[in-house]
């Protein structure tokens, strides 16, 4: 008879916990009040609200998969890619406004290629993916919702 993974281990445990997180951040967007926005149209809280929703299926894919494949590293390792993840973060939110949007996002966006080993091997998909992705969010905030986005010099004044 196969042995069966424990159900408590960090595969399981770290997307149960973020699902918890995500229920309390939605709870939260649904508070926010607009004055301009009917209902119906896209207000302040759309976004919150959206993000959370793509956190659901995230977080459904990576459960499903962890408890029909259960990862095979110890706790520790388990909890490495988090770890940088969480660094990475907070160095982005600590260099947004002095780097601006375009480098801190650029550096970001390149951390995490580098961390979860994406495009690594071929250079150029990668320098292009990190392009790709720091110009559509900036398409995003500043194009459609239009967000004023730090720049360099503004972080330096």
């Amino acid at each position: 008879m196969a042995e069966r993974a424990p159900l408590i281990r960090t595969g399981v445990l770290l997307p149960l916990f973020l699902l918890i997180v995500t229920s309390i951040y939605l709870a939260a967007a649904f508070d926010i009040r607009t004055q301009f926005a009917q209902p119906g149209e896209m207000s302040p809280r759309s976004m919150p609200i959206l993000v959370a929703l793509l956190m659901y299926v995230a977080l459904a894919v990576v459960l499903f998969s962890e408890l029909r494949n259960p990862t095979a590293d110890g706790p520790v390792r388990e909890l490495i890619r988090p770890l940088f993840v969480i660094i990475a973060t907070a160095g982005y939110i600590a260099l947004f406004r002095p780097l601006g949007y375009t480098l801190a996002t650029l550096a970001f966006s390149s951390a995490l290629f580098l961390i979860f080993r994406f495009q690594t091997g071929k250079p150029l998909h990668f320098a292009a993916a990190a392009i790709g992705v720091t110009a559509a969010f900036y398409g995003l905030f500043a194009g459609i919702f239009g967000v004023r986005l730090p720049s360099l010099t503004q972080g330096f004044l």
